[in-house]
């Protein structure tokens, strides 16, 4: 008897014999309440990390997956070895291996049979640790479940592979006890093994141990960063360990039967090496934090000149803990490089390659300190038309602050390298430099003023950063706004002289583009709103100041109610907001506009938003109400746009929200800053600003009593330890009885 149908019918009868071996097995049953207890205590440790309020919030599976070794790793190699030790070497005792092979059953059945059998036990027992994502579905938490399967896929893959070595050596092994042990060995240093990746001095070696690291995969995979290559790996890994446990099993094993199985492994690995090369990296988090955004391929695609990357940081830092910002780097510049032909890219680890970090670092001008933190160094033409720029980790990424830091390493919260990596991919290869000139002397806070509230730094770094040259404007000199692409009039607490709002009339009409903030200026006991002296050039455009306060009750965290306000909706059609829909934005000191055609409403209010009339109530302190009689009822627009004879115009009603205090974003973040870049990015056509914003990373945060908290800790520890011996003691009366 043969053919396709025979031989799986064979296969399929040894899986199911092998299971239910297993499942009748009082031993199997203290295998899995042990590794239940075991994931029962690390999610409970995981349960009170999320639950401390000084604790910072993180990404749930990160931490359950791509843990220590001890936590993870350790109960996975034990419970392959486990369930491994015994499906060759115990038949070989008993003596019933023979009388499998003469069942008839060839080789191959038994080994596919017993492999099948043996994998879906190990699923069974990771099934029940799916109540811990129910677990925090429940408490309030909203995991993202793209890691989460990521996670489990990495779990399956890394089953599969451990469970083929298993095989191969029970098959081998003369007992139990020396298959289990064997098993352990080799699992164990496959997975140590990648930490030898920042150790070797061969760079070839070093990328080979990196494309197969275990603990590489695990931490990819718990971010939700899913590879295909991994699959590629262990499937073919997986094949060929199977076809070497056929011939292990076979009584009539050759040395040509060896040769067989490792040209078949040879041929299995170059067939995944290949394909690996034209995989394409998958992002399974629910905000796609890790994919390059269309504008990022738009420009990346575009760089009319080639670039040279060179990552100079630490693999690890803090006692040994692994460099987060490192891997942050090497995910999207990867991207990147697969979305730009002209992008060269190259780490250099400053504590192995000392020597040439520093001379690297040395070139550009930097100092020592640049070499112990990490830096970014970008270069791009030769000669006199080289030009160089670099990224330190401040600008790269926000890490997490929190007690629990100490123990699970350093954390990103949120990744701003695709902005900055682009802005100064533009600075080295865009010939054109964008000139933004501020305007100073009308009561503007100061572009070098680090005071909260009063100055204007963290906008001019900002700015800077972008790739733009930011200086003074000079309204009363000679050359006047000449040589500026941006005119940016942030603030005036009155208005420009005559002859001030001449040159800026003349620049308007020679093409040049303003930026316009202009609050709600409220003058000490007066009833009116300070002007701005830009009001007819704006009306030109379409765009009237009005003299009212824009309230809104939406609040914003910590200030002032109706006068300062969060606005999540309202946003225009028009490309300087199209990718900020949805996003907030906080406004402080408002002023009402009025926008006609050829002007576009960039943001307005809620409905619940009005224009407030009474002025002075304000400055007594009370509380707007709204009077349908001299107030204007919402939505009201805040922010417009307009384009006409060749220059471009925005004007916001509010300039507070441009200071230092709201542009820190360790303190105060939403998505101010992106407005600004995109309205500089649209009024200079640069349109490589727009749309391009920091990826925050999950952050999940319980908020529990300490009685729900240990009723989730028991359900851990109890509940399913508990169902798994029960089931285990009553399989044991059974048989008994």
């Amino acid at each position: 008897m043969s053919g396709p149908g025979w031989w799986l019918r064979g296969a399929g009868h040894v899986a199911r014999k092998e299971l239910l071996s297993l499942f009748v097995t009082p031993l199997a049953y203290l295998v899995a309440t042990l590794f239940l207890l075991n994931q029962g205590y690390n999610f409970a440790l995981l349960l009170r990390v999320l639950n401390d309020p000084l604790a910072a919030p993180g990404p749930v599976m990160q931490f359950y997956f791509g843990g220590s070794f001890f936590l993870f790793w350790l109960p996975v190699i034990f419970i392959c070895a486990a369930l491994s030790m015994r499906l060759v070497a115990e038949e070989r005792r008993l003596g019933t291996l023979e009388a499998l092979l003469t069942a008839p059953l060839s080789p191959g059945q038994i080994v596919a049979g017993k492999f099948v059998g043996a994998y879906a036990f190990y699923a069974a027992l990771w099934l029940p640790t799916a109540a811990f994502y129910v677990l925090l579905m429940g408490a309030g938490a909203r995991p993202e479940a793209g890691p989460v399967l990521a996670g489990y896929l990495g779990v399956a893959l890394v089953g599969a592979s451990f469970l083929a070595v298993g095989l191969v050596a029970s098959a081998l092994a003369r007992s139990q006890l020396a298959a289990a042990v064997m098993t352990f060995v080799v699992c164990t240093i496959a997975v140590m093994s990648g930490l030898l990746e920042g150790q070797v001095q061969s760079e070839a070696a070093s990328r080979a141990i990196q494309a197969t690291s275990l603990l590489t995969m695990m931490q990819e995979l718990a971010q939700g960063i899913v590879d295909p290559r991994w699959v590629y790996l262990h499937g073919a890994l997986t094949a060929s360990l199977l076809l070497a446990a056929v011939v292990a099993v076979s009584p009539r094993r050759r040395l040509e039967h060896a040769l067989q199985v490792a040209l078949a492994a040879f041929t299995l690995a170059n067939a995944a090496t290949l394909a690996s090369r034209h995989a394409q990296r998958g992002d399974w988090t629910a905000g796609h934090v890790y994919s390059l955004s269309e504008r990022a391929r738009e420009v990346l695609a575009g760089l009319p000149a080639a670039v040279e990357v060179t990552v100079i940081v630490p693999t690890t830092i803090g006692g040994g803990r692994p460099n987060p910002l490192q891997a942050e780097l090497r995910e999207v510049l990867a991207r990147m490089t697969a979305a730009a032909p002209a992008l060269r890219v190259r780490f250099v680890d400053p504590d192995r390659d000392h020597q040439e970090a520093s001379a690297a670092i040395g070139d550009y001008a930097l100092t020592g300190r640049e070499l112990a933190d990490g830096v970014v160094l970008i270069r791009s033409g030769q000669g006199a038309g080289l030009r160089k720029a670099h990224l330190l980790p401040s600008e790269l990424v926000s890490f997490a602050t929190g007690p629990d830091v100490q123990v699970t390493g350093p954390r990103v919260k949120e990744f701003r390298g695709e902005e900055a990596l682009l802005a100064k991919f533009l600075a080295v290869t865009d010939a054109r430099r964008v000139v933004v000139c501020a305007t100073q002397g009308h009561g503007e806070p100061a572009l070098d003023s680090l005071e909260p509230y009063s100055g204007y730094a963290h906008l001019r770094d900002l700015l800077t950063d972008a790739g733009l040259t930011v200086r003074i404007a000079d309204l009363s000199g000679p050359e006047g706004l000449a040589g500026c692409d941006v005119l940016l009039v942030a603030g005036p607490q009155g208005p420009l002289p005559p002859e001030h709002v001449k040159e800026v009339e003349r620049f308007v009409a020679g093409g040049g583009d303003v930026l316009l903030l202009a609050g709600a200026v409220i003058l000490r006991g007066s009833s009116g709103l300070a002007p701005n002296g830009l009001e007819e050039l704006t009306a030109q455009r379409g765009i009237r100041f009005g003299e009212r306060v824009v309230v809104d009750p939406s609040p914003m965290a910590g200030a002032t109610p109706f006068l300062a306000f969060t606005l999540q909706e309202g946003w225009g059609d028009h490309p300087a907001t199209a990718r900020l829909v949805g996003q907030p934005i906080s406004l402080l000191q408002v002023r009402e506009l009025t926008v006609d055609p050829p002007a576009t409403t960039l943001i307005q209010t809620s409905e619940r938003g009005w224009a407030e009339a009474d002025i002075l109530a304000f400055t007594r302190g009370e509380a707007p109400r709204f009077d349908p009689a001299v107030d204007r009822e919402g939505p009201v627009p805040v922010a417009a746009a307009a384009e006409l004879g060749g220059s471009r115009m925005i004007v916001v009603g509010s300039a507070d929200f441009a200071l230092n205090a709201m542009l820190r974003e360790d303190i105060v973040y939403d998505r101010g800053r992106d407005f600004l870049l995109n309205a500089v990015g649209w009024l200079s056509e640069r349109d490589a600003l727009l749309g391009l914003r920091p990826r925050p990373r999950e952050h999940v945060k319980l908020v529990l009593q300490e009685e729900q908290l240990a009723q989730m800790v028991w359900m851990c520890l109890v509940g399913l330890p508990g169902f798994s011996a029960v089931l285990g003691l009553w399989v044991l009366w059974r048989r008994r009885a």
